[in-house]
């Protein structure tokens, strides 16, 4: 049995603060499941935007919920109605709409109901996201709040997105992460925030190693 049976690891904070890459390593370290929840909702975005659906129809939204299936699996990959969509959640097109689609609550409501049964059936999770510490996994043995300033994000953005050929602007890419921030912070369900209890790390000048070892230790700290 793995020493780290039990352990459920929350790490909020906005779009280019790290706690993808912090997490992704986290989990791998402690031998925990990995879940980047943002991917989940980025799924159900390319859904709408494939079939054009009006995001103002709360109708229209709930019977494209009906029949829609997200699942995750090996190696980070992404499912949407059994199509292996783990590149294209990706575009630049999803990453514009990602944050009007997460603020929807019928969405918000079926995704966060999926992640709360992911992390009561895993032996021990890394989960990720905006809401995980407030909402998802109030119960976690270990919360933090990764931050950064926002132009030091936008650089992150912008250089992941040319690493996968993808020339955006500087101003075009802090634009949006901007927005994003805006939309995420101020929408009515489960806005993000930094809850009572969460561990708070500024990675603007800290490179991920760093990170990681921050929140190891703490994990380490109080297991001790």
């Amino acid at each position: 049995m793995s020493i780290n049976r039990g352990l459920k690891i929350a790490i909020d904070g906005p779009a280019g603060s790290g706690k993808s890459t912090v997490a992704r390593e986290v989990a791998r370290r402690l031998k925990l499941t990995y879940l980047d929840t943002g991917a989940m909702y980025r799924a159900i975005t390319l859904k709408l935007l494939r079939e054009n659906v009006d995001l103002t129809d709360t109708g229209q939204v709930e019977k494209v919920l009906e029949r829609t299936v997200i699942l995750t699996g090996p190696d980070e990959r992404i499912y949407l109605d059994g199509e292996d969509v783990t590149a294209e959640i990706r575009t630049p097109q999803v990453n514009a709409a990602v944050s009007r689609v997460a603020e929807l609550t019928a969405i918000r409501r079926k995704l966060v109901q999926q992640q709360k049964e992911i992390a009561a059936y895993a032996e021990g999770i890394v989960m990720e996201g905006r809401d995980i510490s407030s909402r998802v996994m109030p119960d976690a043995t270990h919360k933090f709040y990764l931050d950064a300033a926002l132009t030091e994000r936008a650089r992150r953005r912008m250089r992941e997105q040319h690493s996968k050929g993808l020339f955006l602007s500087f101003e075009s890419v802090y634009n949006e992460i901007k927005e994003r921030d805006r939309i995420d912070s101020e929408r009515a369900d489960s806005p993000l925030e930094i809850a009572p209890g969460v561990q708070v790390i500024d990675t603007t000048d800290l490179p991920v190693e760093e990170v990681v070892e921050r929140v190891l230790q703490a994990v380490n700290r109080h297991r001790t």
